[in-house]
């Protein structure tokens, strides 16, 4: 799961998206059999310019939630940008912003929540030594734990593992064993929710159980 997929999950997104940037983890699906140039992540400064985000980083990504695995990839609406830039103690401040969309899928049940709306302004601020990752967002946002340590963030903040909010912010910070390198799963140490005014918060499984529900009452 790249940096940019665990803010905003699809845009920003991806948490948050949505969402490999430094920290691809081994949830990712497999790569196509031709992949595309390898794109440097954080990137360099863009001197205050917005930027569309790689095309990339918009490919579907799956992770397990929900006791399946549940798969988000982007929607009819893409448009998404970022721009970097580089403070003087070296770290690299990361900004997302722009309008975007997202399909959801479980697939034990092939439940979907249809073009989410994931409209939102992100920020990742990376250490200049790659150790540390701190992540800032507005809802609306798709947001999930990727590992043990960050659930447990999770956990004592009172949120779902995964899960939808639709106004308010939230910021934590992760911090790894050591910068992580391209196609290596970093080893998150420390994980803490440091911001939460979250508002309209919904849990992601009972979304899709309730999608499901209504497939089932239709069909």
């Amino acid at each position: 799961m790249n940096t940019t997929q665990r803010i905003t999950a699809a845009a920003a997104a991806v948490l948050l998206l949505a969402a490999a940037p430094a920290g691809a983890t081994s949830h990712e699906p497999a790569p196509p059999a031709e992949q595309p140039a390898e794109v440097q992540w954080p990137p360099a400064s863009t001197h205050g310019k917005f930027l569309p985000i790689p095309e990339e980083f918009k490919q579907p990504f799956t992770f397990p939630a929900c006791d399946s695995e549940v798969t988000i990839a982007p929607g009819d609406v893409d448009e998404s940008e970022y721009r970097a830039l580089v403070t003087a103690e070296g770290d690299t401040v990361v900004e997302y912003r722009g309008d975007a969309t997202a399909d959801i899928t479980r697939a034990s049940d092939g439940a979907v929540l249809d073009e989410v709306d994931l409209s939102n302004r992100g920020f990742e601020t990376y250490s200049a030594d790659g150790t540390t990752l701190t992540l800032s967002g507005s809802g609306p946002a798709v947001v999930a734990a990727y590992s043990e340590v960050e659930a447990q963030a999770f956990d004592e903040a009172g949120l779902p593992q995964a899960f939808l909010f639709l106004s308010g912010e939230l910021a934590g910070t992760i911090t790894f064993a050591s910068a992580p390198e391209p196609g290596q799963e970093p080893t998150v140490v420390s994980a803490e929710i440091t911001e939460n005014s979250t508002e309209y918060v919904f849990d992601l499984c009972d979304l899709l159980d309730q999608a499901a529900a209504e497939e089932t009452a239709a069909s």
